[in-house]
C-alpha cells in the first residue's frame, strides 16, 4: 500500500484469484489468505493512524487489554470482509450456460467489481476505522476527566462537504454519561468528520432525530465501551450464528440464536478460524519471503563474481557465509516468524548496518552436566562449528540479533535470528 493509497496489491489478487479458481480455498468455510493478510494489515494500520492522531492531540492511549481485544475485532471484521468477498468472486466463475469460465474470461469478468470493492469501499471503511481508533482514544480521555469537563459537545464535520445526516447534532452538549451519546455519536457514519469536545458550557436539549440520522450498520456502538473496530451488526457479519461460516456445529449455533447470545467479535468459533487464517496467511507470507531472500542471494553472488563487485557478507567477521538454500536448514528448526523474515532480508540488502557484537561459546547457557546437551554439543563440532558470532543490525520492525555458526573452513552459516528485547 502506498500513500494516498489504500488498496490490496495486484500480486495479492491475482494469487487469491488463481486459489478460488483452482479451488485451493474452501470459499463456505475459510478465508483466502493473501486476501486476508493484506485486509487485516490494512485496518492494522487504520487503527495505528487513528492512535497517532490521538497522540498528536495529547490524548493519552488505551491500555493493552483495550488494544488486544480492540485489534482482535478488527481481524474479525478482516475475516467476515474477506469471506463475503471471495463469495462474491467465485460467483463470477459460472457463466449463463452454467459452466465454468475460461480463467482469462473470469479475471476480466470479476474486474470491475474487484476495483470497486479494492478502492471505493476499502478507502471508506480504512477512513472510519482511523476516526473509530481516534475516537476510543478520546472517549477514554473524556470519562477520565469528566469531573474537571462534565460534558460534551458536538462540534460541526470538517468535511469540505459534509452531509445532512448531522447537522442536527451539531452545537449539542450533553455530559459525558448522558445516554444520548449511546444513540448517537461523531463516527457513527461512514466518513463522518464531526467531532467532540470536552466543555464546561451549560447543556442543551436532547435533539430530535428523525430516523435519516440514526447510526449506520455496524457503526451503532462506542468503540471505547464495546472494544469493537465494527459491530457485528455491519453487513459483511451473518445474520445469526446458524449462517456463520464458521459456527461449525450447528447444534450450538442455533442454541446460540435462540438464546440472543450471537457476539462475533467474541465468538470462541469465529477466534478459532480467525487464528487458523492468520497462522496459514503467515506461512505464505513466510514462503513468499524466503524465496525472496534467495532471489536476493542468488542475484549478490552473481554481483559479487564481477569486478569490483561488493560482496554481501563484507559486515561478517570472517568475511565469508554459506548462502546456499543449506543454510535456512537451521533457521527452520528455530521458528522463524515472518518478522525475522524481514529481518534476514534487511541484512542482505544493507549489510553495512550490520555490528559485530561478541563470539558465544559452543556450550555458553547450557547445562554441561546434562548429558543430552553434551552430546548436542558434540554433534556440532562434529561438523566443524567451532563457536557463534552474534551480530546486531536495525531494521524498520526494531533491533535484531543473529547468531552465526563459525566452522573451521572459515565461513559462517546462519544460525538463530531473534528481535532483541
Amino acid at each position: 500500500m502506498v500513500e494516498g493509497d489504500v488498496s490490496l496489491s495486484v500480486e495479492g489478487i491475482a494469487r487469491a484469484l488463481v486459489n478460488i479458481y483452482k479451488g485451493n480455498v474452501d470459499i463456505d468455510h475459510e478465508v483466502e489468505e493473501n486476501l486476508f493478510q493484506e485486509t487485516r494489515q490494512i485496518f492494522n494500520e487504520a487503527i495505528t493512524e487513528g492512535y497517532a492522531n490521538a497522540t498528536e492531540k495529547d490524548i493519552p492511549l488505551p491500555n493493552d487489554t483495550f488494544n488486544n481485544s480492540f485489534q482482535n475485532s478488527a481481524d474479525v471484521f478482516s475475516a467476515f470482509r474477506v469471506h463475503r468477498m471471495q463469495q462474491d468472486i467465485a460467483a463470477q466463475m459460472i457463466g449463463d450456460d452454467g459452466q465454468l469460465k475460461p480463467f482469462s474470461k473470469f479475471v476480466k469478468d470479476v474486474s470491475p467489481y474487484i476495483e470497486h470493492r479494492n478502492r471505493a469501499w476499502l478507502r471508506t471503511e480504512y477512513n472510519t476505522a482511523i476516526l473509530r481508533a481516534q475516537n476510543a482514544a478520546e472517549w477514554k480521555m473524556f470519562e477520565a476527566e469528566k469531573d474537571v469537563y462534565p460534558n460534551l459537545e458536538w462540534i460541526e464535520s470538517t468535511s469540505p462537504n459534509p452531509g445532512a445526516d448531522h447537522r442536527v447534532f451539531w452545537g449539542t452538549v450533553r455530559p459525558v454519561d448522558d445516554p444520548f451519546w449511546n444513540e448517537h455519536k461523531p463516527g457513527d457514519r461512514w466518513n463522518c468528520k464531526c467531532e467532540l469536545q470536552q466543555s464546561d458550557s451549560n447543556v442543551t436539549a436532547t435533539p430530535t432525530s428523525d430516523g435519516k440520522s440514526d447510526p449506520a450498520r455496524g457503526l451503532e456502538s462506542n468503540p471505547a465501551k464495546s472494544e469493537e473496530l465494527f459491530s457485528d451488526k455491519h453487513p459483511y457479519y451473518p445474520k445469526s450464528c446458524l449462517s456463520c461460516p464458521f459456527a461449525g456445529n450447528k447444534l450450538m449455533a442455533l442454541a446460540m440464536d435462540l438464546a440472543g447470545r450471537k457476539n462475533c467479535n467474541r465468538c470462541g468459533k469465529v477466534s478459532k478460524s480467525v487464528a487458523n487464517a492468520k497462522k496459514k496467511a503467515e506461512a505464505n507470507h513466510i514462503s513468499a519471503k524466503k524465496a525472496e531472500i534467495m532471489s536476493i542471494v542468488r542475484a549478490r553472488k552473481l554481483a559479487e563474481k564481477r569486478p569490483g563487485g561488493i560482496r554481501t557478507v563484507k559486515a561478517l567477521k570472517t568475511g565469508k557465509m554459506l548462502d546456499s538454500k543449506k543454510w535456512f536448514k537451521s533457521l527452520y528448526w528455530h521458528e522463524i516468524n515472518a518478522g525475522e523474515v524481514e529481518a534476514m532480508i534487511s541484512f542482505f540488502t544493507k549489510p553495512s548496518k550490520v555490528k559485530f557484537v561478541r563470539i558465544s561459546p559452543l556450550g555458553e547457557g547450557k547445562d554441561m552436566s546434562n548429558p543430552k546437551d553434551i552430546a548436542n554439543i558434540e554433534k556440532k563440532r562434529g561438523r566443524g562449528v567451532e563457536h557463534y558470532n552474534v551480530y546486531e543490525f536495525n531494521t524498520s520492525n526494531g533491533m535484531y540479533l543473529l547468531k552465526t555458526e563459525v566452522r573451521r573452513r572459515g565461513f559462517e552459516i546462519p544460525y538463530f535470528i531473534c528481535k532483541k528485547e
